[in-house]
Order: structure tokens, then C-alpha cells, then sequence
């Protein structure tokens, strides 16, 4: 950009000049230090400068999404020495090295909001480091979705207490790159099931490999901190005194919000900055649950008469295989030629018609990759709308047996003829919405159409320009408000393009790093990233069926009992379906989903008020306690607890075999949902029962919807099931479980190793 270009771009970021400057720079000749509102946030001495640059290359290692980054790092320079000047508004502090100098210029642009743009004149290098004043009790949250930590200075091990055999690279404990990738099998560096998942193809994940990574956070000192572009950044968070921020290539802007509380820095998403905000969702997903079934026009059929007959209100009918299947030695993958495919699902085309008279809608699946089998893929590559590799041919991945190809995102005719596909082959076919997919596999090594962006760059852009192809298609086709699409993969303003997130492919179990409680994380910290609606895969998805690692009933129905208080309820059969339980396996199954989508469709008004609340302000559908009582030490930590809107407590039952659960109430008046007669002052602990279907819940007393939480009090329990042998919740090798036989570790070698080789997500 040139300097009219960032002028006009701070502004639109922060907003026009302000009334009165809100950040201050006090400089003695030998040192300085800016403030925010009076917020320390830059410190520099000779001794220990802000400012870093280098040389060195950094690594990319791929395999299906999964990456591998190690940054090569041969020289790290201080910059020491500055010179400082003050024009009005804006103060200008040079970092000398040799004859050059980076110009870190620090902008009022309104009395709310500070804009900072680093300026190079000469200085050659390859990464950038700066640091950010911190305090050793500070909290820090956000950088989009996160699965294992809030709090993103909260360590992953228990310093003095875990076993020195499981503590991988300590030192970089609190460290989060800013990568769009899977987020891994297990995503535990203690269990095993991660352990050989990393060993056979570097897909066990860790605590920060998220799908959604975002360069935001909001600290517990008061101040929002946006950095606006896509450059391969790391954020290290454990250091007592500073945060180090570090930027691969050429530094973009930056913003520094300061608030008053945690609220009011959440409302900046949508008033100071160029974030964006959520389109409202159709107002049919309150109606009822959409399951995921799949086998055809009879079997969809068939699954939605056995839901109805039990009484479950169904309001649509997920069929990720509407494109047809593939054969392969793995078992059944889809076909990805996303089209109908009239022999998988015969008639559908006139049963989406009578379906929709009767309420259900029918919803599908797609993704920007294209099998080479495929008449969609042979267009797009005669015409040259595909990723290109280095060579100039497209650039094939390997799924599994099958090749497939890359739109290119990036080629306005591409992105154009996509865009049509979506709009021809899905809204026009009568589907009311669709799983948006993937997002988080472009290489680094591929060749994209528009060069202005390193690779590195457009492979984190790449989520943002899928949202923007999908929203568009809606929005052309005069549909925003009556379709949903969901996405799993983001970054910077993604949020202004999908209409819904979801948490991705989850273990179909209670693990901390990569089962039902990580939902919570992952719905809390995506909120305070600036995207407030999202669900998850009632019951998981990622299954290791011969292994143990199966779907019980229990975890299916404490997913669906959690599930009701989020903005929307979707069931998945998972990755293995055969092992299973599904919502729709027996009739006690389906009693109880009647029962929890029942209460679901009572608190339709209340929902709807949680997500006009989001759209309007962009204040998070799940909200961690700290948004609501950051002064509290005990909320401010109670990150598998979440409020569903300013009325609702939430506290899921997240582990097996629970009967009753201790819950954390703060400042208020509170009664207990499912017994009324319950009411206590908050700011302590109460231990309430917890059968399957009641989860503890609370809500404010002085709620205006007291009579809807009321009446949901009255609905009965559905009556336990002659006992039986329920399968194991607990994968052999997981930190579920006990200690691996030589067999089974044999045995666990050879299934991770299939599953992962055929990218057994699809």
C-alpha cells in the first residue's frame, strides 16, 4: 500500500480521526513507553527492545491438511535505537539499523480505537517480532477457535505434577501459530490415540491446531488487539512481562481497542472493526432438529418416519451423500462431483418439494475440491479454473483412491463459475442449506491464479474466499435468511460470509482434547474472536470403531441434552456409522430426543432474542462467564461452564457415569430449571442431580422468560430403559482409558494407519 492507501485503510479499520487522542507516547530520548487509555501496552529500553527482526525460512511439511511448521530462524536483531517525532494525531517512532529504519507509526483514529502501521524503509528481513506489555496474572482470550484453553496463558500440562515423558517442547507450551489446518486426531499430547496418529502421518494435532485460527485477542487488562491480514504469525503467551507476537513477510496494521468491561470489547467486532457481523439465521432451525442421515431417497425417508412416529419434531434431513458414492478399498467415500446424483437419490428433486410442504427441509454437502472422475472437475480444469502446481498442471491431492482437484478461489472467472455450480446444482434443486467443508488444505507449494499474495497468505485467505463464494451464491439467489450453511474452517472476517460455524470432526467420546467438552471451548473462545453462532455433531463424528471408540447412548444424548441450549441442533451418524448409536437406534433413544427438541422448540423465542442480540451487537449465542463477570476469580476459570445469552447458566455433563455435578453460580439470583422450588444467591458452588435429559441449568430469576423456563420444568424425565450392556465410551489407549495391550497397540498402529491414509472424514 502506498501512504494514502493505509491512511484510507486505518480509517476504515479504526474508524475517522478522533475528538481527543487516546493513546500517548512518553518518551525521555532513551527509552518510551505508549499507552492506550492509559493502558501500558509498548515498552522499550536499549537493554530490552519491542522491535525484532530476522532472517531464516520457514517449513511447511503437509500431509492431508495436517501441518508441520518449523521455523529456521539463522539471525534475530534488536532493533535498539529510534527516534521519535509527534504530528498531532499521529506519532511516528523510527527503529534504526544501519542506514535504515522501520517507521512504527501509532494513529488516533477515534476517540475508541488506535490504528498502528509499520512502515519499512530498507530494513531487509523475513520475520518480524514485537512485543506486547503484559502482566503475570493477566488473562488472554480469543484467536478465533480454540479447543483445549480459554485462557490462552493457561498451561497444557500440570507444571510439577504431569510426568516429564509426556511434556513435548514445554518451552512452547503457551505458543499459538496462526494456521488454518485439521485440527487433529486426539489433540492431546498425552494420549495415546494422538501419539500414534502423529507417528503414522502427523495427524494427532495439539492444543492450539484449530481450523479458525484468528490474529485477536482480549485481555483481562481491558484492551481488544486485531491484527488485520493473513501472514503466517505465532503468538506466544508465556512470558510473565510481554506477549511476543511474531509476523512471517511483510507487517500489515494492527488495532488496539480498549474498553471498559468484556462486553463492550466483544461489541467492537461489530463497531470498530472491519470484523462484520453475522447474518441473522432462518428462523426454521427453531422449529425442530436436523438429522444427519444418509443411503438414499428410501433410507432418508425411512429415518425421518421412524424420528416422527416417537414424536421427534424434525425440521430437516442432512444427506451428505446427495452426490453419490465411491467405492474404494476403505469402504464408501463420497463422490466429489457435487451434483445430484439421481441414482443414489432417486426422485429427490420432487421429494424436496413435498418435503418443505410439510416443514423439512433437505440440506446437502460440498467442499472446493473436485474428483478428477468427475464432469464438474473436467470443466473447470479444460477451462483453467483450478489450482495450478509448479509445473503449470493442476495440482492434484490424493484423498484416498481418488485424485481430486482445487477450484481456484483466487480466478474472479473461477470463483464466478463455482459460485454458479452452488447456485444451478444445489438452491436451485429446492436444498435449503449445506455443509460448507475443508478450507484448510491449499499447499504451499501449489501455483494460485492471483499472485499479489504470498502462498503462505492465500492458504489462510483460502477459508474467507470459500465463506464469500457460498455467501454470495445465497445472496444472488435471494435466499439470505432462508438458507443455511455451515463451515468449520476460518480467519479474519469470515464472519461477514458464513451464516453459521461448526466445531468440525470431534471423538465420539468425553476426552478433553478432542471430544465433547472441547465443543465448549471451541464455541466460547470463537465468540470472543468476533463469530458468535455455531453448533457441533450431536454425538461426535471421529470413530475408531474396532477399537472401542465407538458412540455410546450416553454420549448421544449428553451431546443432544447440550445441544438444546446452542442455536441449532444437528445430529451426525459419524464416520463409521455401523458403530454407532444413532438418534434414531431405538425407540428410548428417540423418546428422548422428542423430549430435548421439545424443550429446544420451547425456547425458540428466547433463542431468537440470543441471536438478534448477536447480529445487532455481537455479543456470542455461548458466552464464557468471564464476558458477564470478569471481576469474578472463579468465573473468570470455569471454562466448561457457558451462559446461553444473559439468562441461561449452563453446565454440561461432559463425563461419563455422572449422576449429579457441582456447579458454580455467580453474582445473582438463581433458579435451578428442572426444580424450580431450587433458588439460591450465586457467588459459591451448589451440587444439583444430573440424569441424562437434565442437565444443570440455571436461570437469572429476574428473567423475563422465567414463564418458558418455567414450563420447561414441568416436562417429565422419559423413563430408563431395561438395562444393558451399553459399548465402552472409552477407546483403548485414550486418556479415557488404561494402558495399551502389545495387541492392541498392534492393532490401534494398523487402524489409525488406514483411517489416516483414506482422510476418513469423507
Amino acid at each position: 500500500m502506498n501512504g494514502m492507501e493505509v491512511v484510507v485503510y486505518l480509517m476504515l479499520l479504526t474508524g475517522c480521526l478522533a475528538a481527543s487522542k487516546l493513546h500517548q507516547v512518553i518518551d525521555n530520548g532513551h527509552s518510551f513507553n505508549v499507552t492506550v487509555n492509559d493502558i501500558l501496552i509498548f515498552q522499550h529500553t536499549y537493554d530490552n527492545p519491542m522491535l525484532y527482526v530476522g532472517m531464516g525460512r520457514t517449513n511447511f511439511l503437509e500431509f492431508r491438511g495436517n501441518f508441520r511448521i518449523d521455523n529456521d530462524i539463522n539471525r534475530r536483531v534488536g532493533l535498539r535505537n529510534y527516534t521519535y517525532q509527534n504530528f498531532n494525531w499521529t506519532d511516528e517512532i523510527d527503529f534504526l539499523m544501519d542506514d535504515h529504519q522501520l517507521r512504527f507509526r501509532i494513529t488516533t483514529y477515534t476517540d475508541k480505537s488506535v490504528g498502528i502501521e509499520i512502515i519499512n524503509n530498507g530494513i531487509e528481513y523475513d520475520y518480524l517480532w514485537f512485543r506486547v506489555v503484559a502482566e503475570a496474572s493477566e488473562q488472554v482470550y480469543g484467536l478465533g477457535e480454540q479447543f483445549s484453553h480459554l485462557n490462552l496463558r493457561e498451561f497444557s500440562y500440570t507444571p510439577g505434577k504431569d510426568p516429564e515423558l509426556f511434556s513435548v517442547s514445554r518451552s512452547r507450551d503457551r505458543i499459538y501459530p496462526i494456521w488454518t489446518r485439521e485440527q487433529g486426531v486426539g489433540r492431546d499430547k498425552h494420549d495415546q490415540v494422538t501419539f500414534f496418529a502423529d507417528k503414522m502421518s502427523g495427524a494427532g494435532g495439539d492444543y492450539h491446531t484449530t481450523y479458525f485460527p484468528q490474529a485477536t485477542f482480549i485481555s483481562s487488562r481491558k484492551y481488544l488487539f486485531h491484527y488485520d491480514w493473513y501472514n503466517y504469525a505465532e503468538f506466544d503467551f508465556s512470558h510473565n512481562q510481554y506477549h511476543e507476537v511474531f509476523i512471517k513477510g511483510e507487517f500489515s496494521n494492527l488495532a488496539i481497542i480498549p474498553r471498559d468491561n468484556m462486553v463492550d470489547l466483544v461489541k467492537s467486532f461489530v463497531a470498530d472493526t472491519p470484523l462484520g457481523k453475522m447474518a441473522p439465521l432462518p428462523s426454521w432451525l427453531r422449529d425442530g432438529i436436523i438429522l444427519g442421515v444418509q443411503g438414499g431417497t428410501d433410507i432418508m425417508l425411512k429415518r425421518l418416519k421412524t424420528a416422527q412416529d416417537q414424536g421427534v419434531a424434525v425440521n430437516g434431513l442432512w444427506i451428505q451423500d446427495w452426490a453419490g458414492i465411491k467405492n474404494t478399498t476403505f469402504g464408501q467415500r463420497l463422490f466429489w462431483n457435487w451434483k445430484w446424483n439421481p441414482k443414489r437419490y432417486p426422485g429427490l428433486d420432487q421429494k424436496i418439494k413435498d418435503l418443505k410442504a410439510q416443514g423439512v427441509k433437505v440440506l446437502a454437502y460440498i467442499n472446493p475440491n473436485l474428483n478428477i472422475e468427475g464432469d464438474l472437475y473436467k470443466t473447470a480444469s479444460s477451462q483453467g479454473f483450478v489450482v495450478k502446481n509448479r509445473t503449470g498442471n493442476p495440482y492434484l491431492l490424493d484423498f484416498g483412491e481418488f485424485l481430486c482437484g482445487i477450484v481456484d478461489l483466487t480466478n474472479p472467472a473461477a470463483f464466478n463459475w463455482y459460485k454458479g455450480q452452488i447456485k444451478t446444482n444445489i438452491i436451485d434443486l429446492g436444498l435449503s442449506g449445506w455443509m460448507a467443508d475443508f478450507g484448510e488444505y491449499l499447499p504451499v507449494d501449489a501455483v494460485v491464479f492471483d499472485k499479489t499474495l504470498s502462498i503462505e497468505m492465500v492458504h489462510n485467505q483460502w477459508p474467507v474466499l470459500w465463506a464469500k463464494c457460498n455467501r454470495q451464491a445465497v445472496e444472488e439467489s435471494g435466499k439470505l435468511g432462508e438458507i443455511v450453511f455451515w463451515m468449520r474452517a476460518g480467519a479474519a472476517h469470515t464472519s461477514n460470509y458464513t451464516t453459521l460455524m461448526w466445531a468440525g470432526d470431534q471423538n465420539v467420546d468425553f476426552s478433553y482434547g478432542d471430544g465433547l467438552p472441547s465443543t465448549i471451548i471451541a464455541a466460547t473462545s470463537m465468540g470472543l474472536s468476533g463469530t458468535g453462532l455455531t453448533h457441533f455433531d450431536i454425538g461426535g463424528y471421529t470413530t475408531f470403531g474396532s477399537l472401542g471408540l465407538r458412540r455410546t447412548a450416553e454420549l448421544l444424548l449428553r451431546s443432544a441434552e447440550m445441544a438444546v441450549f446452542t442455536p441449532v441442533m444437528r445430529t451426525h451418524e459419524g464416520n463409521q456409522p455401523d458403530f454407532n448409536v444413532q438418534a434414531y437406534s431405538n425407540q428410548y433413544i428417540l423418546l428422548q430426543f422428542a423430549r430435548l427438541v421439545q424443550i429446544y422448540r420451547m425456547l425458540g423465542n428466547y433463542t431468537t432474542s440470543v441471536i438478534q442480540t448477536c447480529v445487532r451487537d455481537g455479543i456470542p449465542a455461548q458466552r464464557p462467564l468471564v464476558l458477564h463477570y470478569q471481576n469474578d476469580p472463579v468465573a473468570v476459570n470455569a471454562k466448561y461452564q457457558y451462559m446461553y445469552g444473559s439468562d441461561l447458566l449452563i453446565a454440561p455433563v461432559i463425563q461419563a457415569n455422572v449422576t449429579s455435578q457441582k456447579v458454580y453460580l455467580p453474582q445473582g439470583e438463581w433458579v435451578f430449571l428442572w426444580n424450580t422450588s431450587t433458588q439460591t444467591a450465586g457467588n459459591k458452588y451448589i451440587t444439583v442431580p444430573a440424569p441424562i435429559g437434565q442437565p444443570p441449568v440455571f436461570y437469572q430469576k429476574t428473567s423475563p422468560y422465567s414463564a418458558t423456563f418455567n414450563a420447561i420444568s414441568k416436562i417429565p424425565l422419559v423413563p430408563p430403559p431395561p438395562t444393558t450392556n451399553q459399548p465402552s465410551t472409552k477407546a483403548p489407549g485414550s486418556s479415557n482409558s488404561g494402558v495399551l495391550t502389545a495387541t492392541n497397540s498392534v492393532l490401534l498402529l494398523l487402524t489409525l494407519y488406514t483411517q489416516l491414509m483414506y482422510n476418513f472424514s469423507i
